[in-house]
C-alpha cells in the first residue's frame, strides 16, 4: 500500500495529501476512488484474516485483528529454547533409566521415567517397552517407543490400574485452562478414564482430583485430546514437605485381561491442542535425571553385571585397619535433584555381594558400605567395617528423588 503517486490530479505535495490553502490560492489533494478502495480493502483483508466480521459502526476492528494476527502459531514447530510447552517430562516415552520392562508382575514401580504403574486385587502386569516399526505412518514425528501395559492376571476387587506422572508443584496450571493430547490402543474396544489431581504435600489441604475426560480406546492408534479447567489454589493450604504436585492419571479398566498401549503424551497450557512437543534425547535425559539418576551406561538397568565399567572407584591404599582402608568415592550427580534422594547400591559382578564394593580382582568384597552425606547435588558412598586389602574397588549406584 503507498499514496497515489502515479495519478497527477491526486494533487500530492512532496509525495503526500495536502489541504487546500484560500490565501495562498493551492487546491487541497483528491484521494481518487480506486486508492479509497484499495485503502479499504486492505483493512478489511487483515479483519477478515483475523477471522472477524466487518462492522461498519466498530471502530477498533483493526487493533483487534493485528492482536489476534500477532499470536503464536499453533502449528509452527518452535525450537525448544524458545518455547517449551509439553509439561510432561518423557512424554515420548524415549527415556528407560529403571529398564525396559517392570521387575515382576505383581509389584508397581516407575518404569518408564517419570511414570508410575499401579495396580492392585492381585491382578498380574508386564509393562514394556515397545518400538515403533521404521516408516510407520500411524503415529507421527517418527517416534521410538511407545509404553506397553499387559495384564497377564485379572485379579479380583481391584480399586486402582494406573498410569500416572506427578508433576513437580501443585501451582502448575492452576486457575489455568490446559489441554491433554495423547495417542493410545487396545487388544479391543476399551475405555479409559483421565484425571488430574491437585496434592498439597504433607500437612496441605485435602487433594483435589478434576476429571479430564474419558476415552473409548480403539484396536488401531488414534489421537485423543480433551481440555480441561485446572482449579484455583484459591482457599488452600500448602504442606510443608516440598513435595506438591499436579497428577496426571490414565486409569485403566479393572480385573481384566488387557493390552493398552500409550504414546506421545502431551499437557499444555491452552484451549488449542498443538502438535506434540519434540525435545532433544539429551534434554529430555537432563530432564528425568532430576527425579532418578544411575552410574550405569543408558543402556543397563540397575544391578546388571556389567564389570565396573561406569561404576565409582576408589583405591585402598593401605592394607590395614582405620580410614586409609576404606574405599571411599564422591559421586557427583549431573542434575542436582528435586530434593535428598535415597540411594541404592550395586554390586559390579555376580561373584561380588550385593550392594557391597567389589575389588578389580573380582576376588574381594566389602562388608558395610553406606552413602555418606548425601546432599541434592552429590553424595559419598564409604565403608565402615574392617580394614580391606590393598585394591581398586568398584560399586554401582543409584539416586531416587521422585515425587
Amino acid at each position: 500500500m503507498d499514496y497515489p503517486k502515479s495519478v497527477p490530479s491526486a494533487g500530492l505535495v512532496n509525495g503526500r495529501f495536502a489541504d487546500e490553502n484560500p490565501i495562498a490560492g493551492t487546491p487541497g489533494s483528491l484521494i481518487p476512488a480506486s486508492w479509497g478502495n484499495s485503502v479499504t480493502q486492505e483493512i478489511l483483508n487483515a479483519i477478515t484474516a483475523a477471522g472477524l466480521m466487518p462492522s461498519e459502526n466498530q471502530t477498533d476492528q483493526l487493533s483487534l485483528a493485528i492482536k489476534e494476527l500477532a499470536k503464536l502459531d499453533p502449528q509452527q514447530n518452535f525450537p525448544v529454547q524458545v518455547y517449551r510447552k509439553n509439561l510432561m517430562i518423557n512424554g515420548n516415552f524415549d527415556i528407560w533409566q529403571r529398564g525396559t520392562v517392570n521387575l515382576g508382575p505383581y509389584t508397581g514401580a516407575y518404569i518408564a521415567d517419570r511414570f508410575r504403574c499401579d495396580w492392585n486385587g492381585n491382578a498380574g502386569v508386564n509393562i514394556s517397552r515397545q518400538s515403533f516399526a521404521l516408516g510407520q505412518g500411524e503415529v507421527p514425528n517418527e517416534p521410538r517407543y511407545f509404553m506397553r501395559w499387559q495384564q497377564i492376571t485379572a485379579g479380583v476387587g481391584a480399586s486402582v490400574h494406573k498410569i500416572s506422572q506427578a508433576i513437580e508443584s501443585v501451582r502448575t496450571l492452576a486457575g489455568k485452562t490446559a489441554t491433554l493430547t495423547f495417542w493410545a490402543k487396545a487388544d479391543t474396544a476399551r475405555q479409559i478414564n483421565v484425571t488430574v489431581a491437585q496434592y498439597f504435600g504433607a500437612g496441605g489441604s485435602v487433594d483435589t482430583v478434576t476429571p479430564v475426560g474419558s476415552f473409548q480406546l480403539k484396536t488401531s492408534w488414534t489421537r485423543y485430546s480433551a481440555t480441561i479447567q485446572i482449579p484455583s489454589l484459591a482457599g488452600k493450604t500448602l504442606g510443608s514437605s516440598g513435595n506438591d504436585f499436579l497428577r496426571l492419571s490414565f486409569d485403566l479398566p479393572l480385573n481384566v485381561l488387557q493390552v493398552i498401549d500409550l504414546a506421545q503424551i502431551q499437557l499444555e497450557e491452552g484451549r488449542v491442542s498443538t502438535p506434540f512437543e519434540l525435545r532433544s534425547p539429551g534434554d529430555e535425559l537432563m530432564l528425568c535425571q532430576r527425579y532418578y539418576e544411575k552410574t550405569y551406561s543408558q543402556d543397563l538397568p540397575p544391578g546388571s553385571m556389567t564389570g565396573p565399567y561406569g561404576a565409582l572407584l576408589s583405591t585402598v591404599r593401605q592394607g590395614q585397619t582405620g580410614f586409609a582402608s576404606q574405599p571411599m568415592a564422591q559421586w557427583t550427580f549431573k542434575v542436582e535433584k528435586r530434593t535428598i534422594p535415597s540411594l541404592s547400591l550395586f554390586a559390579t559382578t555376580s561373584k561380588g555381594v550385593a550392594g557391597q564394593w567389589r575389588s578389580g580382582s573380582d576376588e574381594v568384597s566389602s562388608a558395610n558400605a553406606r552413602p555418606l552425606g548425601v546432599s541434592t547435588r552429590g553424595i559419598w558412598v564409604d565403608n565402615s567395617d574392617i580394614g580391606l586389602v590393598t585394591q581398586t574397588y568398584y560399586i554401582h549406584a543409584t539416586a531416587d528423588a521422585e515425587l
